[in-house]
């Protein structure tokens, strides 16, 4: 087993290297289940967040152990850049690598624990969005981008958001930064607007983001919300064959 732990959470180490048993135990609290496995821990009273990705096949764990950083490594490495660039992301705790006849196979990030909730629930309910939160997300997705960062994976369930009662704007916490790529000075314009084709599928919405987008940078409304739609059109065409070669494999 590999662990590199960030010197601020050194004495947390003898509870860190106990994460992949209390995975397996099934302690902890479920915070997500699906793809990957994310659990709420608390060690010496400090609530902290273990993602525990899922297990790679032999192809990948040629490529993880030999070619190329894994998702866990990237997500503790990334956090510092995010925050040296200026934009909230939890503190990076540790990650830790398991390996099994010496090729790599399961990956875990820790880190703090954030107790602001998704943007999801508020952007995409049945009764109309809140217009104020979707339009300072995009400010917040606009600074990212001046920043030189494309979040890789760009959705409501990826952005914490809080207010306080003396605070007239949202603030922003991003999550699931591992697939994030970095730029020295602001992506190009396409880049950008392929990156905000993953926001959302509910088409209101989306109008309204990228319009926001668009204006906030000075751009032309209608040939930016163009472009966009067209990378989100691409892409849920691409959702719609996988979903069609999944069901002709069942038969």
């Amino acid at each position: 087993m590999k662990i590199e732990i960030s010197p601020d959470y050194q004495y947390m180490t003898k509870e860190l290297f106990d994460i992949p048993r209390m995975f397996d135990e099934e302690q902890g609290e479920i915070v997500y289940s699906g793809r990957n496995l994310v659990c709420r821990f608390t060690i010496q009273g400090i609530p902290v967040i273990a993602k525990r990705f899922k297990r790679v096949n032999f192809f990948q764990q040629i490529a993880y152990t030999f070619f190329r950083s894994t998702k866990a490594e990237r997500a503790f490495r990334y956090a510092k850049i995010f925050r040296e660039r200026g934009i909230e992301t939890p503190h990076e705790i540790a990650f830790i690598e398991i390996k099994e006849h010496g090729l790599f196979t399961t990956g875990y990030f820790i880190c703090t624990a954030c107790p602001d909730p998704p943007a999801f629930p508020y952007l995409v309910p049945k009764e109309d969005y809140d217009k104020e939160l979707a339009k300072d997300l995009i400010t917040f997705i606009i600074s990212m981008h001046q920043k030189g960062i494309i979040h890789g994976d760009l959705n409501f369930g990826n952005f914490l958001f809080r207010k306080s009662t003396s605070q007239t704007h949202y603030q922003f916490q991003v999550i699931d930064i591992n697939r994030s790529v970095f730029f020295d000075t602001c992506p190009p314009k396409e880049i950008c607007l392929k990156n905000l084709s993953t926001l959302t599928h509910r088409r209101d919405l989306f109008k309204f983001m990228v319009r926001e987008y668009a204006r906030q940078r000075g751009w032309s409304e209608e040939e930016t919300l163009a472009h966009t739609t067209h990378y989100l059109e691409k892409l849920e065409q691409k959702h719609q064959r996988k979903e069609k070669i999944k069901q002709l494999l069942k038969k």
